[in-house]
């Protein structure tokens, strides 16, 4: 009983060591090329792929990407998000 104790207990710290490790590498996109890269995929990859990364993403990296979801009142372009 004693050794099974010990085994929870390493299990339980392994797991919350595990979890307080972050995400030590900066944003970098995955989904799309820097040619084929519109607002709607920066932000879907930013949420699914960097939501713990502690530094805001500068202004400048997505302030010049086209938004043509935006443009079109598109209201279901974030739907990916929240399947």
């Amino acid at each position: 009983m004693k050794v099974r104790s010990h085994l929870l207990a390493f299990a339980l710290g392994l797991g919350l060591v595990s979890g307080a490790c972050g995400d030590d590498s900066p944003y970098v996109p995955q989904d799309a090329g820097p040619d084929d890269q519109t607002f709607t995929t920066f932000v879907i990859d930013l949420v699914t792929n960097h939501l713990g990364d502690p530094e805001p993403v500068p202004h400048e990296r997505f302030k010049d990407l086209p938004d043509p979801d935006g443009d079109n009142n598109n209201v279901n372009a974030f739907d990916k998000l929240f399947q």
